[in-house]
Parts: structure tokens; C-alpha cells; sequence
């Protein structure tokens, strides 16, 4: 009796003392974080392949449809403080046959497209604060379909944006930071590190992660192995740890799995650009012709502001002022319809987001969406559209899961052909959708 009760207050005391050493990091600030040097690239292939068969009698009820894709995304991102790059290049082909047999007659119908993209995104640091962008997206598009009986139909589209504008202000990738506190923390409370980091220690932690990221493996687990053998290597080298062991390396790996699910971030920034654009669209088979010319300017604000630890709120606001003039020629024998049309749209948001642990997340957010349209002897369309969201992501367990979504929307459409003014419609849409996962393994 009497070891029983020595031993329940070895333990009892142990416990308090880990609790008394462990150090608590909630006084940590995210917005002190500043993204290091980060060159990422990847390099994704996609292939697909669907196919159907029906046989029965009677007219067009033995089928049968094949269809293919292949598809390859090359993707690039630079982060440093005097440059922050994205581009993206994307080639993909899909095809499909289709057969339609009866006791009578047969179709069959082959199709065959090939797309192909160029998106890029770059912005130059003038100062620590002022920047100029550019970039911009380019694609081409082209459709092939031959259908029984019928002539071949060939369609091509080229579209071409750029991008040109000036901005002031930065935002802050700050999840690795994060992630580096949900380390620090629990292996504190384990007692694994029993002295508290600096905010400059947190920091210089948080680069550490932010860098080794940037690697690339063609093996995801010795990828892994680096990773952790990087943050270890970390912690062992300025004598943070007090103990290794089991509990070290499993608190280690889940973190690292599991520590930056949920991206954060830091700054605020606004911009204004400028983006001229062209559209060619052509079907052969029907003689149809578009040309499309339009200039769009855009004021942007963006702000995320990481409260603390746990709380998040984000804010949106733009206004984009778009002018577009189409010329369309449907037959070659037939004269060429002009059509021009301007658009004002003001649009804002405001997320609030709420992280209580690694795999746990719930936000609410509004937004209004604001939009004039007026096409030239037509008449002026205006519409708005006001949207509430809340989303949660619950992580009851390794083995139970929860995530859902609530949408409501009010829209309210009215129009004027500068004769009469008359409403549209006014209407209220909701919609959610909840998700359980349970792995039994």
C-alpha cells in the first residue's frame, strides 16, 4: 500500500514538474516572420483513360466509348525579398471514340483536342515595400470531331493577356512558422526541451523548415528522411534537446505530417494593373469567326492579419473596370457584326478563421460582389450578389474525420434599356455539404 502511494506520487510530482518545465508559446508573433529565399519547381503528369461498352438489340443500343488523356503541368515558384515568381506551363491531350450500332445503322464519332497554357506571375521589389508585376497567360486551343455522315469539325482558340502594374506592400507566407511552434510546443510538454526559444530563435527555426522544403526527390520517402534529418540536425546542433528518444522523433514526424495544413498569412498590399487582351476563335466546318479586343484595369487590396496563434482574419477588395469590343463573322458570305460592352465591378471580403491545433480549423467569411454591365444598345445590367460562408475541418481522430461547408447567397438582378427599368429577379440559393470519413485501417 504504502509503495503504491510513493509511486502514484513519484509519478504525480514528475508529472507537475514537466508541466512546471514545459514552456508555453502563445506569446509568439507570427507577423514577425519573414519568408527566407525559396526556389520550389515540380513537375506533375496526369493520365486517364475511361472506357464503356453496351450490347443489346435493337437500333443504336450496342455502344461502345474509349476515351484518354494525357496531361503534364510544369510548375515554378521563386520567394525572395527583392522577387516572388510563379509560372506555370501545361500541355495536355484527350481524345475519345464513340460507336453507335444497331440492327440498321452505325455512327461513329472521334474527337480529338490539344490544349496547351502559359501562365506567369511576376513581381520585381523596387524597395523593401514598392513593386512593379507583370506576366500574364497565353492559350491555345484546338478541337478535332468527325461524326458519320457528317463533315469534319475543326475549331481553334487563341487567347493572349498581359500584364503590367504597380503595387506597394507584402504578404507573408507565416504556416512554417506556425509549424515550428506546434513543434516547440509539444515537445515541451514532453519535456524534450526544457528551455523556452527566443522570438529570433523561433525565427531562424522557422527558416530551417522554410528551406528544406525547397528540396526535390524522385523517392517521397527519402525526401522525408531528409527533411526530418534537417530539423533534427537543427534542434541537436544548438542543444536545444534535452532527450531523444521514441517520443522525440514520432512528436517530430506527425508535426512535420501534419503541422502546415492550413496556409497562413502575414502583410497587407495593394496594387493596380493593367491588362490589355486579344481572343481568336474560329470553327473551319461552319465559317464562323470571332476576334475579341478588351483593356481591363484593376485596383486590388489584399490584408491578412494572423491575430495570434489561433485566430486569422483575412480582407479583400478590388475594383476592375473592363472595356471589350467583338467582331464576329459567322458565314464568309455575310458582313461582320461589331459588338462593344464595358463592366464595373466592386467586389470585397472578410474571412475570420479560428486554428485551435494542427488538424483542426472552422471559418466564417462575407463577401459582396457588385457588377454593372453595359452593352451598347442593349441596355445596362446590374446585379448583386451577397454570399456567407462557414466551413469546418474537425479531426476527431486518426481514424474519424469530419468536414462540411455552409453556403448562403441572396442575388439581386435588376435591368435597364434606358427606357425602362424593370427587375430580373431577386432570390435567395443555399447549399452545404458535409463530409465523414472513417478508416477502418
Amino acid at each position: 500500500m504504502i509503495k503504491s502511494i510513493f509511486a502514484f506520487l513519484s509519478t504525480f510530482v514528475m508529472g507537475m514538474a514537466i508541466c512546471v518545465q514545459a514552456q508555453n508559446y502563445d506569446d509568439y508573433n507570427l507577423k514577425g516572420y519573414k519568408t527566407p529565399d525559396i526556389k520550389r519547381t515540380s513537375l506533375d503528369f496526369t493520365f486517364n483513360s475511361d472506357g464503356s461498352f453496351v450490347t443489346n438489340s435493337g437500333s443504336y443500343n450496342n455502344t461502345s466509348q474509349l476515351e484518354g488523356l494525357i496531361n503534364t503541368k510544369f510548375n515554378r515558384y521563386i520567394n525572395t525579398r527583392s522577387f516572388i515568381g510563379e509560372q506555370q506551363i501545361g500541355v495536355e491531350l484527350s481524345g475519345s471514340n464513340l460507336k453507335l450500332g444497331g440492327d440498321t445503322s452505325k455512327i461513329k464519332r472521334r474527337q480529338l483536342s490539344f490544349v496547351t497554357s502559359y501562365k506567369n506571375s511576376s513581381r520585381f521589389y523596387i524597395t523593401d515595400k514598392w513593386f512593379w508585376n507583370t506576366g500574364g497567360n497565353i492559350n491555345f486551343d484546338y478541337n478535332n470531331s468527325k461524326t458519320t455522315n457528317n463533315p469534319a469539325f475543326n475549331e481553334l482558340i487563341f487567347n493572349i493577356s498581359p500584364v503590367i502594374g504597380l503595387g506597394r506592400g507584402r504578404i507573408e507566407q507565416v504556416q512554417d512558422a506556425r509549424q515550428a511552434v506546434y513543434i516547440l510546443d509539444e515537445l515541451s510538454k514532453k519535456g524534450i526541451i526544457t528551455t523556452k526559444l527566443s522570438e529570433e530563435e523561433i525565427n531562424s527555426f522557422s527558416q530551417v523548415i522554410s528551406a528544406v522544403k525547397n528540396k526535390r526527390f524522385l523517392d517521397s520517402r527519402l525526401h522525408l528522411i531528409d527533411e526530418i534529418t534537417n530539423v533534427d540536425s537543427f534542434l541537436v546542433n544548438n542543444n536545444y534537446l534535452k532527450k531523444s528518444g521514441a517520443s522525440y522523433f514520432t512528436t517530430l514526424y506527425d508535426y512535420w505530417m501534419y503541422g502546415d495544413l492550413f496556409s497562413r498569412g502575414s502583410g497587407f498590399e495593394v496594387s493596380g494593373q493593367i491588362n490589355p487582351s486579344y481572343l481568336y476563335h474560329k470553327t473551319y466546318s461552319k465559317g464562323f469567326r470571332n476576334n475579341q479586343t478588351g483593356i481591363t484595369a484593376s485596383l486590388l487590396a489584399n490584408y491578412e492579419d494572423p491575430i495570434n496563434l489561433y485566430w486569422q482574419q483575412s480582407a479583400n477588395a478590388s475594383i476592375i473596370v473592363n472595356y471589350h469590343h467583338s467582331a464576329t463573322k459567322i458565314y464568309e458570305d455575310t458582313n461582320e457584326i461589331d459588338s462593344n460592352a464595358n463592366s464595373t465591378i466592386f467586389s470585397g471580403g472578410y474571412s475570420l478563421g479560428y486554428y485551435p491545433n494542427s488538424r483542426t480549423n472552422l471559418n466564417i467569411g462575407i463577401s459582396e460582389r457588385l457588377a454593372f454591365l453595359d452593352v451598347h444598345s442593349y441596355g445596362i445590367n446590374h446585379s448583386s450578389v451577397t454570399s456567407l460562408d462557414l466551413s469546418a475541418y474537425y479531426y476527431i481522430s486518426p481514424q474519424l474525420r469530419f468536414s462540411g461547408n455552409i453556403n448562403l447567397m441572396y442575388n439581386d438582378n435588376s435591368y435597364n434599356n434606358y427606357n425602362d427599368y424593370y427587375t430580373v429577379g431577386r432570390k435567395w440559393n443555399g447549399n452545404y455539404s458535409m463530409t465523414l470519413t472513417y478508416s477502418l485501417f
